[in-house]
């Protein structure tokens, strides 16, 4: 009763809160905006230009979220449905690949929204079914404002912070999640690409760290190779500043990073926002970053959902067309 009537309170005041569950935690939690609160949640957007952060001071434990499903999470409606089609998505990586064979780029990361059109979606339950269905990945569902309301379930930490410990991983090189079906070359360079880069990032703020993998990481309707680095900080301070290098990594965006940055503002024909971009959760105790991945935005006629993948020189386009729908699929399937 008291998760329902705090929340409740929140969106008759336009409060901002969230609902979150950390990987591998079976806990979930509340949390609402407390302006003298200590610790911090926040959405940086992909290119950096805008930021939503809220304070708060205590994680409120919801012991059953489906006792929540009746909790109304009102949405507004998306007035510009028009997506991408996937001829013209399909034009846009030959024109991709084209550009990278010419040795302007190694990888471009090309996204592109899916509206799913739906007018009786249920915010609570959809977070409740990720929750279970994704127990390795970050889950939330983080309301902003009336217009602003987002959910996803990321299997990417871009960095965490511990125990005196920074831990991020590199996650890159996606298959359909069939053991027969073997990784190949186009995937194993992407992902040492990630790796490598992310390497050479932290040793200018790390004493010494370690790399393990890379290995297979099965999350259901795909599978990704990735790769675990630890590291211990010269200096703790350094966080910050380590976290601001990383964002965005060769995952979402490509390299040379610039080089792709730039062709994905000027080609891509969107504003990802808060896709691709990143999410913090900082207490006392830890600071955790999350990659804005397998997300979407939700209102009441529908879902607008984001998904991208790593387009090399060996690309096969309509191969990569379904590897979006398969990535669609993680919120999809929850609605």
């Amino acid at each position: 009763m008291i998760v329902s009537e705090t929340v409740k309170k929140c969106i008759k005041k336009d409060i901002p809160f969230a609902f979150i569950r950390l990987p591998k935690d079976k806990k979930i939690y509340l949390i609402k905006e407390d302006k003298n609160g200590i610790y911090t949640y926040s959405f940086q957007s992909f290119d950096d230009s805008k930021k939503y952060t809220l304070q708060f001071s205590e994680f409120i434990e919801v012991k059953d979220i489906t006792t929540l499903n009746d909790l109304i999470i009102p949405l507004s409606k998306n007035e510009n449905t028009r997506v991408i089609s996937e001829n013209e998505y399909l034009s846009l990586l030959k024109k991709t690949i084209h550009y990278i064979y010419q040795k302007k780029t190694d990888k471009i990361v090309i996204s592109r929204e899916k509206w799913i059109d739906k007018d009786t979606i249920n915010p609570l339950q959809s977070f409740g079914f990720l929750c279970k269905r994704y127990p390795t990945s970050f889950c939330h569902i983080s309301y902003w404002n009336q217009n602003e309301i987002w959910m996803g379930a990321t299997p990417e930490i871009l960095g965490s912070y511990e125990n005196t410990l920074f831990t991020t991983m590199a996650l890159a090189g996606t298959l359909p999640d069939v053991d027969s079906i073997p990784w190949e070359n186009k995937e194993i360079e992407e992902q040492k690409y990630v790796t490598d880069y992310i390497g050479e990032k932290i040793k200018t703020y790390a004493s010494k760290f370690t790399i393990n993998g890379p290995e297979t990481l099965h999350l259901g309707h795909v599978k990704h190779l990735i790769t675990y680095l630890t590291a211990e900080l010269k200096n703790s301070n350094l966080l910050t500043e380590l976290i601001t290098s990383l964002h965005p990594t060769p995952a979402v965006c490509g390299i040379p990073l610039e080089k792709s940055r730039n062709y994905i503002l000027s080609n891509e024909g969107y504003n990802r926002g808060f896709y691709a971009g990143y999410i913090g959760l900082e207490t006392t105790e830890y600071k955790k970053y999350f990659v804005n991945l397998r997300c979407a935005q939700l209102y009441n006629n529908g879902a607008l959902l984001y998904v991208g993948g790593g387009i090399t020189a060996q690309s096969n386009p309509k191969k990569e067309w379904m590897e979006t729908e398969l990535k669609a699929k993680f919120i999809g399937e929850s609605l």
